[in-house]
């Protein structure tokens, strides 16, 4: 759980090649579940992709962990995300969460969902 903790400090800090030290070379970012610009992101370069890609957009975007569960090589994170648009200054925030698996001390995919519970369930967890 440690190194998802880790991974959401230095995504929120801006620090793109300090998460990919602890991502597997064949990561798999799964964005799918995005209203705007649904999409999966592969490897280190599709790391980062999508950080381009929300600086690209936000001005300023943060992903707030409230709570951590773990579930054999699966890790929840609920969360509350917030930013402010490039330019627009459009200031957006939800809750959402990310479904991690990690092995071998090494992040090797993570998925985003727009409900909680669903990330919850998909993880074999209860809420």
């Amino acid at each position: 759980m440690e190194i998802v903790g880790l991974a959401h400090e230095r995504l929120n800090e801006g620090d793109v090649e300090g998460l990919i030290s602890l991502c597997d070379g064949d990561f798999e970012l799964d964005m799918t579940a995005r209203v705007l610009n649904p999409k999966m992101y592969r490897g280190h370069e599709g790391i980062r992709a999508f950080y381009r890609e929300v600086s690209d957009v936000w001005e300023e975007f943060r992903w707030e962990p409230l709570r951590f569960s773990e579930a054999a090589d699966k890790v929840v994170v609920l969360l509350h995300s917030h930013g402010r648009g490039r330019g627009s200054g459009l200031e957006m925030a939800r809750d959402a969460a990310m479904v991690w698996t990690v092995r071998e001390d090494r992040a090797v995919s993570v998925r985003f969902y727009i409900d909680q519970a669903e990330a919850v369930e998909a993880a074999g967890l209860r809420e």
